[in-house]
């Protein structure tokens, strides 16, 4: 028997009127805990979130591309492939730590579908995002990727719930 209660259903994220809203840009991330809520709204970027239950910690990058450049030192964040990494570091997880993490993702949208852009930066998000999970072995228990619309993603520090919705298109 689990001492850590389930998860929200996604979608479902309770919230105390007191809890402090880290909205996280585009570029960057956040580690929160205790009565903090993390936030991003996402078009074509990835929002990759990373909750541990038995630490009450999470955290939350919002990425706009997916590979970093060839000889970046790695701190860029606004890549996939270099946020995967810092979140694991702001977290204090260790590989031996990474089957307790519960990882969230959403974005990834094509958002301009009419047009046939051949940059493709939503895919090529989601490429590096599951690229990321496979290398380092993490589990996605959520994920809202693709599609043509955007999304909004949500972690609880306090209740260690998520969420993910789509936002309304005009």
């Amino acid at each position: 028997m689990s001492k850590f209660p389930p998860p929200a259903p996604p979608g479902i994220l309770p919230r105390t009127e007191q809890s402090e809203v880290r909205h996280v840009w585009a570029g960057a991330f956040a580690v929160g805990s205790g009565d903090m809520a993390l936030t991003a709204l996402l078009g074509s970027c990835v929002g990759i979130g990373i909750v541990w239950r038995r630490k009450k910690r999470c955290a939350l990058a919002h990425c706009l591309l997916g590979e970093a450049p060839a000889g970046d030192p790695g701190l860029d964040v606004r890549y996939v492939s270099n946020a995967v990494p810092a979140l694991l570091r702001g977290l204090g997880a260790r590989p031996e730590d990474y089957a307790e993490l519960e990882v969230v993702a959403a974005g990834g949208a094509s958002l301009y579908d009419r047009v046939q852009s051949p940059l493709r930066v939503g895919e090529r998000n989601i490429a590096a995002f599951e690229q990321a999970m496979r290398a380092f072995g993490l589990r996605v228990v959520h994920q809202m990727l693709g599609g043509t619309h955007g999304t909004r993603i949500t972690l609880n520090c306090a209740t260690l719930a998520y969420g993910t919705r789509l936002l309304a298109s005009r």
